[in-house]
């Protein structure tokens, strides 16, 4: 399977498959996952397929001093460029490799999260075990208890927040093992390199605090994560956000709830109970009906394709970092789909499995026509050297707006509708407000779980979501600001009929909302 080749030959493409099988070599891991946000999503190409990930720091150093070298001859190509389309290609490369540089030498999650390296050996296995390649699983579990030693060597000062998700994370783990070995999978020395690596966390030291300074919390939103503005701007706009919300919430609970809060609707929402217990068979029909639907208003573009996503529960050994529902798109060109998984496996109401209406504007995000459908469509795109870049803002942005699509063309018109619309919005106003008021140091952990219970979330919920956030600083502001910035695009270029917007959007890759506008305006449109 392809990753990044494609028809176009021209040194910015070669330089780019260059960048992106060295990065890939060296972290073989990260980037055959998505679960890595700043890492470019490209298959190592040769005999480091199988490998580890070295994030030892001397490692780290020579990528970094690689990726300068890297980022002169981009600027250098950009200068030259043919095209506006080219100049976006070399733009979108550079800001990759410049976040991936800084996430790793100074916001640096191998240094200070033990789930870090815990989540790398997890998207390894699983890799592994879902390859047809026989060698695949043998590779791998014999390089584990060297990438484990050398994960714990490279931990430094760990904030105790980190440690407690960590050696939670530590438990499921280990179950997970047991539950392989129990199934004849041959772990090898597996079991005695975890033990060593939580004999290892016993011994690292701890530190009370886990916030970014704020220079580099304001680096990261406005750089690696895309927002526009500082610290305060952002801030202001999830406070609009959340106005705006409460005040279409309050009148919609006058008249669906019979004059009771709107935070208090969750038992008053209509619940659908799952075929035979299961919450598969819920969403199946669900996400047919949402593809046919998108098709039929034109929102699905041609080069999409007809990839339905699997559904599988959140794994196990996932469940301590993992806060809700997630897509994940499989790695390569042409695009082979990807997995939508579910986390509230548990759910019901009066002894039956099942989950309220607010299930069609999950589906609705995670697949037909959010993170799914924008996925496919990017690993399809004739432009290889966008293929393997996620960028947050516009990726969860999308995923926020394609709710709001599915409302503009009558799918999403039912009674309790517009109400779950903006109740899911609110909610994400206020998870972008802890995310900042932990950064900034605000707020407590206790005040930050107040805040998502005034939201609607029950008290064990909120307490329980909270820390996982601090694991990826600025990701719960991408939600609400990618959904405005992609509101105010939509707005701006309101002559052009939705779906050819929708397609417009889908077909340019995730280039950011600034590129976007130049494709746009270089059209005419």
């Amino acid at each position: 399977m392809q990753t990044t080749s494609g028809t176009e030959s021209s040194p910015l493409n070669f330089l780019a498959e260059r960048i992106y099988q060295e990065i890939a070599r060296q972290f073989p891991i990260c980037c055959a996952s998505d679960e890595f946000y700043f890492f470019p999503q490209v298959v190592a190409n040769g005999s480091g397929r199988w490998g580890w990930d070295d994030l030892s720091p001397a490692a780290v150093a020579a990528f970094a001093a690689s990726s300068k070298q890297w980022e002169v001859e981009l600027k250098q190509l950009h200068k030259g460029a043919a095209s506006v389309a080219e100049q976006i290609d070399a733009e979108v490369l550079l800001a990759m490799l410049q976040t991936l540089r800084e996430q790793l030498q100074r916001v640096a999650p191998q240094q200070h999260q033990p789930s870090f390296h815990l989540s790398i050996l997890v998207a390894g296995l699983v890799e592994a075990l879902e390859t047809d390649e026989p060698e695949a699983w043998r590779k791998r579990i014999a390089g584990l208890p060297e990438f484990l030693q050398q994960a714990a060597m490279t931990l430094g000062s760990v904030p105790q927040l980190f440690m407690t998700l960590g050696l939670r994370m530590l438990g499921d783990l280990q179950g997970w093992f047991e539950q392989l070995e129990q199934s004849g999978f041959d772990l090898v020395d597996g079991v005695k390199a975890l033990q060593r690596f939580a004999d290892a966390l016993s011994r690292c030291p701890t530190q009370e605090s886990f916030a970014l300074s704020s220079e580099l919390f304001e680096r990261l939103l406005t750089e690696h994560l895309g927002c526009a503005g500082d610290l305060e701007s952002v801030e202001q706009e999830l406070r609009a956000e959340y106005a705006e919300m409460e005040a279409i919430l309050i009148p919609e609970a006058e008249r669906l709830l019979r004059g009771q809060p709107w935070q208090q609707a969750e038992n008053q929402i209509p619940f659908q109970v799952a075929p035979a217990g299961d919450l598969q068979q819920l969403y199946r029909p669900e996400l047919l009906r949402l593809e046919k639907h998108a098709r039929e208003v034109g929102l699905i573009p041609e080069l999409a394709g007809n990839l339905q996503p699997d559904l599988a529960a959140v794994p196990a050994s996932m469940a301590a970092i993992r806060a809700s529902d997630a897509y994940s798109a499989r790695v390569g060109h042409p695009a082979t789909g990807g997995v939508f998984y579910l986390y509230e496996r548990s759910e019901n109401k009066a002894g039956r499995v099942g989950q309220t209406l607010e299930y069609r504007l999950t589906a609705t995000h995670e697949a037909w026509p959010g993170h799914h459908l924008l996925d496919i469509c990017r690993w399809n795109l004739p432009r290889p050297i966008r293929r393997p870049l996620e960028r947050p803002l516009y990726y969860e942005g999308w995923a926020c707006f394609a709710e709001q699509l599915m409302a503009i063309t009558g799918y999403l018109d039912g009674p309790w509708d517009r109400f779950l619309l903006a109740r899911r919005r609110i909610e994400r106003a206020a998870r972008g407000l802890v995310d900042v008021g932990l950064q900034a140091g605000r707020i407590s952990m206790a005040e930050a779980a107040q805040l998502l219970v005034q939201v609607g979330y029950p008290q064990r919920k909120a307490v329980a979501v909270v820390p996982k956030y601090a694991l990826r600083p600025g990701y719960q502001v991408c939600y609400t600001l990618g959904l405005r910035r992609m509101m105010q695009l939509r707005e701006d270029y309101a002559a052009l009929e939705v779906g050819v917007f929708a397609r417009q959007v889908l077909t340019q890759g995730e280039i950011g909302f600034t590129a976007l506008r130049r494709v746009l305006l270089s059209r005419g449109d």
